[in-house]
């Protein structure tokens, strides 16, 4: 005979077993989107990217630039030059600056110089961690105050792209920034993280709700970004791939469409990191297009 008790207890422990596997996958998600796994120079060494901005040949030099609680390194490649634009090159989650270098190319026939910083929380960056887009644009305003008196052109990656289009969305900034080029922009914080969730073959009812709640608890707000390229005053330039894994080709597409100057590109089997191999033709149309009805 079954002992009711044993059932009860049995079902007790599956219970709390299962409640306690739960909360160990959304901590890890949440933990992971504050903490993301850093790239640094020997990430860069090993996926043959550029670990060297003097690879370019020009001036090149490295600082910190500070930002509260941040400290975050910049590569300063080119010379200042007030009458010719600077370009601010910004990396994706978990990317750096390394990453960004493999970008460069299609950026530097157009400016005098280029300011490429880890963001907070990634690559070499110390202090606060990433706050996934809430407040970053914060931080990109305080770079162009106080590290040049250019006009600027943002070029953006994923994560990048999100900052950059919520930078061009700021009054303060509206008279400095003349255009952005966005990498494979998402509308919300959430598409991301749903889509990292699909690729490891967790579940996303159960868990993406419930992270953002945390997140938000934390006092990390999801943005729109489609409503910030409504806002933004610059031509704005989308590009995406249409096999990206994490950005839907319709959430880059309507952002695009929410800007009054812009135009909007498809790259044709491109993934979410394709820009500098099968996208490499396109982002230097839509860098030199930015650059051309600034």
């Amino acid at each position: 005979m079954i002992d009711p008790a044993a059932i009860l207890g049995g079902g007790a422990f599956l219970g709390v077993a299962a409640g306690a596997t739960y909360a160990i996958a959304l901590g890890g998600v949440v933990r992971e989107a504050l903490r993301p796994e850093r790239k640094t120079v020997g990430w860069a060494l090993g996926r043959g990217s550029p670990a060297d901005p003097a690879v370019w040949g020009l001036p090149t030099r490295e600082w910190d630039h500070c930002h509260e609680g941040a400290s975050c390194p910049v590569f300063d490649i080119g010379v200042d030059d007030p009458g010719a634009p600077t370009a601010i090159v910004l990396h994706g989650f978990a990317r750096s600056r390394y990453d960004a270098l493999a970008r460069l190319s299609p950026v530097l026939p157009h400016v005098k110089r280029v300011l490429m910083p880890d963001l907070p929380g990634h690559g070499d960056a110390i202090g606060r961690g990433t706050r996934i887009g809430s407040d970053e644009d914060a931080f990109v305003a305080s770079l162009i105050e106080t590290a040049t008196n250019s006009p600027v052109i943002l070029v953006g990656h994923s994560l990048g792209a999100t900052i950059a289009l919520h930078a061009a969305a700021r009054e303060s900034l509206a008279n400095r920034i003349r255009g952005v080029v966005a990498l494979a922009p998402y509308e919300r914080m959430s598409t991301p993280l749903g889509a990292r969730l699909d690729l490891r073959g967790m579940p996303r009812g159960p868990l993406l709700g419930p992270a953002v709640a945390v997140l938000r608890a934390l006092g990390i707000e999801e943005r729109s970004t489609r409503a910030s390229a409504a806002r933004a005053a610059c031509p704005v330039a989308v590009l995406a791939g249409d096999a990206d894994p994490v950005t839907p080709l319709d959430e880059a597409k309507a952002i695009a469409l929410a800007s009054s100057t812009s135009r909007f590109d498809v790259v044709r089997h491109g993934r979410h990191d394709d820009f500098h191999t099968l996208g490499a033709q396109q982002m230097a149309d839509a860098v030199a297009w930015v650059a051309r009805v600034s």
